[in-house]
C-alpha cells in the first residue's frame, strides 16, 4: 500500500518494534505493505473484505482483537467507515490511538482496552464484527461468538480470518505449535468453527479458503527468522529464536499436507 495515497501515517507503527523486529517486519512486507498487521493477512486480504462485506461509510464495525491498530485504520481510510477496536494489550490500544491521530480518523475510529470475552458495549451496536487472524489466542470460542452475537445488530455480520487446522496427533508436532508468537494457541478445525458458531446462535453465510497466498507469507515469517536468527536471538533469546524457526517450518509442513489453512468464515445474527 502507497502512504501517499491514502494519507494514512504508519510511522507509529513501524517505530514500535524493536531493531531485529523491523528488520523481520521489512523482510516480510517491504516498505509499501507493511500496515502493522502482526499476522499473515496482506492489504489484499482487507481489500477483498470490504468488498465482500459491503463496508461503507454507513458502516459500523468492531474490530476484536485490533492489536496496533493497522488493519483497522486501513479499512476506516479506504471506506470511510466507523470502527471501534477492542484490545488487551495497552501498548497497541495506545499506539492505535496514535495512529488514528496522525492519520486524522479520530472521528472515524476508537480503541478501547479491554477482553473481548467480556465487552463494555450495548446490545446490538455494530453491523459488522472482524477478526483477523486471532481467533486461535481464545480458548473458549462458543463464549467470545456469543459475546460478539449480543454486540450485533439482528442481521448483522460476523467476518473472521483465522488458520484451522486438522492437526495429527504426534506430541512432537503439537509442541511445536503450541505457542506461536510465544502467546498460547488453541487450534481449531474448520468442522469445529461450524459446530461452535451454530452453537452461539449465529447462521453460516459463507466461507472462503485461502492456499496460495496463505503459504507464501508463512514462509515469508520463517525465512525472516532464518535470516536474522542472530539479531532475533540477541533480543529474545535463542531458545525463542529457535522455536519460532521450528514454528513456521512445522506450520508450512501442515499446510503442504494439507492439514492447515486459512478461512474467511462469514455468519450473521438472526
Amino acid at each position: 500500500m502507497n502512504e501517499k495515497q491514502t494519507g494514512v501515517d504508519y510511522s507509529e507503527l513501524h517505530r514500535l518494534d524493536s531493531p531485529a523486529n523491523r528488520l523481520i517486519r521489512e523482510a516480510i512486507w517491504g516498505k509499501d505493505r507493511d500496515i502493522g498487521q502482526q499476522s499473515f493477512i496482506t492489504p489484499g486480504y482487507l481489500d477483498k473484505l470490504i468488498s465482500t462485506l459491503g463496508i461503507d461509510e454507513n458502516s459500523y464495525l468492531l474490530d476484536v482483537g485490533s492489536g496496533a491498530g493497522g488493519p483497522a485504520i486501513y479499512i476506516a481510510s479506504k471506506t470511510g467507515c466507523r470502527i471501534s477496536g477492542i484490545e488487551i494489550n495497552e501498548v497497541g490500544v495506545e499506539v492505535s490511538k496514535k495512529l488514528a491521530k496522525n492519520s486524522g480518523l479520530e472521528e472515524r475510529t476508537e480503541f478501547h482496552l479491554g477482553d473481548a470475552m467480556n465487552m463494555t458495549f450495548e446490545e446490538n451496536t455494530f453491523d459488522i464484527a472482524i477478526s483477523l487472524n486471532v481467533m486461535n489466542v481464545f480458548r473458549d470460542k462458543v463464549g467470545l461468538f456469543k459475546e460478539v452475537l449480543r454486540v450485533l445488530k439482528p442481521s448483522g455480520l460476523w467476518a473472521f480470518l483465522s488458520g484451522t487446522f486438522e492437526m495429527p496427533e504426534d506430541d512432537e508436532i503439537k509442541n511445536r505449535m503450541a505457542k506461536g508468537y510465544l502467546i498460547p494457541q488453541y487450534y481449531d478445525s474448520l468442522e469445529s468453527y461450524r459446530g461452535m458458531l451454530k452453537k452461539a446462535g449465529f447462521i453460516i453465510e459463507e466461507i472462503t479458503e485461502y492456499v496460495a497466498d496463505f503459504r507464501v507469507q508463512v514462509k515469508k515469517w520463517g525465512d525472516a527468522y532464518k535470516k536474522y536468527s542472530n539479531e532475533i536471538a540477541k533480543e529474545q533469546g535463542r531458545e525463542n529464536t529457535d522455536y519460532h524457526i521450528d514454528y513456521f517450518d512445522t506450520y508450512l509442513s501442515l499446510i503442504d499436507d494439507g492439514r492447515a489453512a486459512n478461512h474467511l468464515i462469514i455468519s450473521s445474527k438472526p
